[in-house]
C-alpha cells in the first residue's frame, strides 16, 4: 500500500485539452506516460505544427531538465484521463546518476530526436538547393499537401 501512495505523489492526471507545458516556458520536471496520450507541437507562422503524438512509455520534457532552457514545445494531453508520471530535476539527476539504462534510455532518444530533426533539416536544404521543376516536368508536385517527410517523420 505505501509503493501505491509514494507513486501518487508523483502522478498528474489530466483532461483532454489540459496543457502540461507551453512553448517558451521554464521547465521544473519531465513527464513519462502512464496511460493516455500527449501530443507536442509548436508554432509557426500561422499555425500549429504537431512535432509527435506519445503514449503509455513514453517521456518528454527531459531537455528543460538537462539545460535549462524553455520549452521547445508544447505538451496537451490528447485523451481523457492522460496519467503522467512527473520527476523533477532532483529525481531526475538521481535516476541519471544511480540507474546507468536510465541515462542511457535518455541519451538514446535524444539521439534519435536530433537525428530525426538532421534529416528533415537536411531534406529541406535539399529542396530549397536543388532547382525546382516546373508543373510541366513535375506534374505531381501541384497534388502535395504542403507537409514535409512521412508520417513517422512527422511523429518523432
Amino acid at each position: 500500500m505505501g509503493e501505491i501512495s509514494v507513486l501518487t505523489r508523483f502522478l498528474r492526471i489530466y483532461p483532454k485539452s489540459g496543457v502540461i507545458f507551453e512553448e517558451n516556458s521554464v521547465g521544473s520536471e519531465m513527464y513519462v506516460i502512464h496511460s493516455g496520450r500527449v501530443k507536442l507541437s509548436t508554432k509557426a507562422p500561422g499555425r500549429e505544427v504537431v512535432l509527435a503524438t506519445l503514449g503509455p512509455g513514453d517521456f518528454f520534457g527531459e531537455m528543460a531538465l538537462v539545460d535549462s532552457s524553455p520549452r521547445i514545445a508544447t505538451a496537451i494531453a490528447d485523451q481523457d484521463q492522460t496519467r503522467l508520471l512527473a520527476l523533477d530535476q532532483d529525481k531526475f539527476l538521481y535516476l541519471v546518476s544511480q540507474q546507468p539504462a536510465f541515462a542511457l534510455t535518455i541519451m538514446h532518444a535524444l539521439c534519435q530526436r536530433i537525428r530525426g530533426r538532421w534529416a528533415l533539416y537536411s531534406g529541406l536544404a535539399e529542396k530549397t538547393l536543388a532547382p525546382s521543376p516546373s508543373p510541366e516536368e513535375n506534374p505531381s508536385s501541384l497534388a502535395g499537401d504542403g507537409r514535409v517527410g512521412d508520417e513517422s517523420e512527422r511523429n518523432r
